[in-house]
This record gives C-alpha cells, sequence and structure tokens, in this order.
C-alpha cells in the first residue's frame, strides 16, 4: 500500500486550461532568482516560506491535471454540491483517452467541465507548471507573487504530495 510522501510541492499553473507560458521568459525570471541549470538556488526562503529544495518548469506538452498524487482527493459538484470521486475518476479516464473534458453530474445532471469540478485538495489542469519542490511552506512571498504574475499573467497555486 502506497504511503503519503514527506515531500510537497507547490506548483504554480495556469489560471484557465489552455493558457499558454513564455517559456523563455520564466527562465529568464528563473536565473533572476538565482535558480541553476538544477533547479537549485542558494536561498528560496525570499520567494517561499520556509524555502524549497528546487525549482523547475514542467510542460509536459498537453494540457494534464496537477492535483494530489498520495492520499487522492475529494471532487464535488459546483451546482448541487454531489459527490464526484468515481464519476470525475472515470471522466478523467476518458478524457485521458481521447473524450471529452467533461461529465455528467448524477445529482443535478448538468454537464460539467472537468475543470469546474470542486476538488479538495485543489487540483488545477493547465499545460504548465512552475514547481517548487520540497516546499517549506505553502505560500508564496510577495516577491514571487509579484514577478510570477509579470511573467505568465494570472494563476493558481496547486499543492501537492508527489
Amino acid at each position: 500500500m502506497p504511503h503519503a510522501s514527506h515531500r510537497m510541492d507547490l506548483l504554480v499553473v495556469a489560471a484557465r486550461p489552455e493558457q499558454t507560458m513564455d517559456i523563455a521568459r520564466v527562465r529568464k525570471l528563473l536565473h533572476s532568482w538565482g535558480v541553476d541549470d538544477r533547479g537549485r538556488l542558494s536561498d528560496a526562503s525570499v520567494l517561499i516560506a520556509g524555502g524549497c529544495a528546487r525549482i523547475w518548469i514542467d510542460v509536459p506538452g498537453r494540457v494534464t491535471l496537477y492535483a494530489n498524487q498520495t492520499g487522492g482527493f475529494r471532487a464535488s459538484c459546483h451546482a448541487c454540491n454531489e459527490n464526484l470521486a468515481s464519476t470525475f475518476g472515470r471522466a478523467h479516464l476518458a478524457w485521458k483517452r481521447g473524450g471529452e473534458r467533461s461529465l455528467l453530474c448524477p445529482g443535478c445532471g448538468k454537464v460539467i467541465p472537468l475543470e469546474a469540478v470542486n476538488l479538495n485538495p485543489v487540483g488545477a489542469f493547465s499545460s504548465w507548471a512552475i514547481v517548487f519542490s520540497g516546499a517549506g511552506g505553502t505560500e508564496l512571498g510577495a516577491v514571487a507573487q509579484e514577478t510570477i504574475r509579470g511573467a505568465v499573467g494570472e494563476y493558481q497555486v496547486v499543492l501537492r504530495r508527489p
């Protein structure tokens, strides 16, 4: 049986699933923070409380679900609060196999985009992520928030245990 990881990653992901990233601009941002080629920097505590072990850019080449990987998450309908855990799991798998990125809520009968399902802990569909691996805290510092917004526009934060 898998055990929860002790490592926590803080992920900065797109505010909308198809939102693009200017990778050169984000690489320049990481360089300005002092991140080396291995994703390490001397003092990450200015970016995230408690610092982090590494920072890198994840670009899987398609929209993907960034979410907790150990221990799962709860899923519910944003309209009627119906428990959608198994429905979401089946719909997510169908989408990964080429289907629509949506599901039919058995509670209210509405067709819901997968990205509109309430996930707890928070998860998000994105085509990229800035990964703060081994994060010592759960919030970005003011410097990181401001400079990331300047580089990628609107974003959201996802915490995951890999």
